[in-house]
């Protein structure tokens, strides 16, 4: 009979490693993806182990140096309450979008290219958190910037006729959005300083230089401020979904929108700001 822990044998095989948690040990990084069961964790350390030793049997560096792994199981697994915000928001991006998909429409023009443009979306919202999760500034807002902009020419393309919406320019739709989020010029405004490299920022980079101070290519801290962006707009990606094709029931709809709202709210606690009503 196989001594094997019976999860080992739950095998999953996806070409989406987008999201993903790091296995280390002192010489060795590793990435896996982040539904990876623990027991399948300790054999991927264990074979990192034999590859540093410089070992062939990963077997014999599990009955010697098994013992070490309980001393790491938590750190194999994301700890950041963030990111982990981040990736439950996510999951209900991609929830959405897959509902979205299997809900019919009409054959009108500006029904398609909304259904179309709020379904691909999903693919931006977890580019955005990838750049979070690698602490990237400026592109980051870039993208969270292109995603507001798409959220509103979604809302825009679904009530315009067949002549205009191929003329509508998704930076004109902002003003009209804010009937659906109000905060919509606004958070468009701040995206738009990162994105567009305010002129201010000119005054920075001319004192780094005199003070000899090197270029910032990543901030975590300046990252983790653009999941704020992020988490309110996933609740706004939620309601002009659910407003256009209402692909969800009343009581599956509040579900989400409250745990959506929430973790937007803990992710500004987290941040030590204040949450807003998005």
């Amino acid at each position: 009979m196989s001594t094997v822990e019976p999860d080992v044998r739950y095998l999953t095989a996806t070409s989406d490693l987008d999201d993903y948690d790091i296995l280390a040990i002192n010489a060795l990084s590793v990435a896996v993806p982040y539904k990876t069961t623990e027991s399948l964790r300790k054999l991927i350390w264990a074979a990192m182990a034999t590859y540093v030793f410089g070992n062939s049997s990963v077997d014999h560096v599990i009955r010697r140096y098994g013992h070490l792994w309980s001393k790491r199981t938590d750190k194999s697994f994301e700890s950041d309450p963030l990111l982990l915000i981040l990736r439950e928001t996510q999951e209900d991006i991609t929830r959405i979008a897959e509902r979205l998909e299997v809900t019919g429409s009409t054959t009108k023009l500006g029904h398609v290219c909304a259904k179309s443009a709020l379904c691909r979306l999903e693919a931006t919202f977890k580019a955005a958190y990838g750049l979070i999760r690698r602490n990237y500034i400026f592109e980051t807002e870039a993208v969270v910037r292109m995603l507001l902009e798409q959220l509103a020419w979604a809302h825009e393309a679904f009530q315009a006729s067949d002549s205009t919406i191929r003329t509508l320019n998704p930076t004109k739709c902002i003003t009209p959005f804010k009937v659906v989020f109000k905060e919509a010029g606004t958070f468009y405004g701040e995206l738009s300083e990162g994105a567009h490299l305010d002129p201010s920022i000119v005054e920075n980079y001319l004192r780094f230089h005199k003070d000899g101070s090197k270029v910032i290519r990543r901030s975590r801290l300046d990252s983790q401020h653009s999941g704020y962006y992020l988490t309110a707009l996933a609740s706004v990606y939620l309601e002009v979904v659910q407003e256009l094709f209402a692909p969800f029931g009343e009581s599956e709809h509040e579900v989400i929108d409250q745990r959506l709202r929430r973790n937007h709210r803990q992710y500004c606690k987290l941040l030590g700001g204040n949450a807003d009503d998005a």
